[in-house]
């Protein structure tokens, strides 16, 4: 599982520098939802639980416009409630 989503974190990375029109405001979110689940997972100790809705909401604004990084997000999130996060 963690593979996966470490296989997932770095896809919503190429996808996030790929999108140009997104909000630069929710950029930083993803951007910094991503590095602190990449930082937990390097220390072996995914501890916040926050993680997954920090996601889901950030990606609330831009889900039409933006499918596939909402796609990635979900995964990650749904991955992340599989490890009991």
């Amino acid at each position: 599982m963690r593979t996966q989503l470490e296989e997932t974190l770095d896809q919503l990375r190429k996808q996030l520098a790929d999108v140009e029109s997104l909000d630069p405001e929710e950029r930083e979110q993803l951007e910094e939802a991503v590095n602190e689940i990449k930082q937990s997972l390097d220390r072996s100790e995914v501890s916040s639980q926050s993680l997954a809705e920090r996601l889901s909401e950030a990606t609330a604004h831009f889900q039409e416009s933006h499918p596939a990084l909402t796609n990635s997000v979900g995964r990650i999130a749904d991955m992340l409630a599989q490890m009991g996060i």
